[in-house]
């Protein structure tokens, strides 16, 4: 089975990261901004949650979780890793509730999507930043 595990240099693993986390911020904003700017109502307090919410990702939840993955990537004692494998399993397993909350969230019919699109373009743009970041990572490895 060994043979059939994609693997990469782990330098790629962070830039392999940061695709993945720039398509899926930019899929999570999609949605957001579709309904954000599909209505007229509440467009200022809409914009100063999304700010918020924005903050609050990627200052604690993102930004230190691209330096947990980049320590974990580059203190493995191996030079190829699965491609996979630029999660752990615990950030595998939250990544799927997050997805899992929001698609439930979005087929709820009694929540207006002014409110929660806000909160998707928030989230969606901390985590392409975050997947910048991941980027940024990768080119600094490179030039050492």
């Amino acid at each position: 089975m060994e043979v059939f595990v994609p693997r990469c240099y782990k330098k790629n693993l962070l830039v392999i990261a940061g695709i993945v986390w720039i398509m899926a911020g930019t899929m999570v904003s999609k949605l957001g901004i579709e309904v954000f700017f599909n209505g007229d109502d509440y467009i200022f307090s809409s914009l100063i949650v999304g700010i918020i919410v924005f903050s609050i990702f990627f200052k604690f939840i993102f930004k230190k979780m691209v330096k947990k993955h980049r320590n974990r990537i580059l203190n493995k004692e191996k030079e190829k890793l699965c491609v996979f494998s630029f999660f752990d399993v615990k950030s595998y397993i939250i990544m799927f509730f997050m997805m899992g909350l929001g698609i439930t969230i979005r087929s709820i019919p009694s929540i207006n999507p002014i409110c929660w699109a806000p909160v998707y373009i928030g989230i969606g743009s901390a985590l392409f930043l975050a997947g910048c970041l991941f980027i940024i990572e990768w080119i600094k490895w490179e030039l050492n």
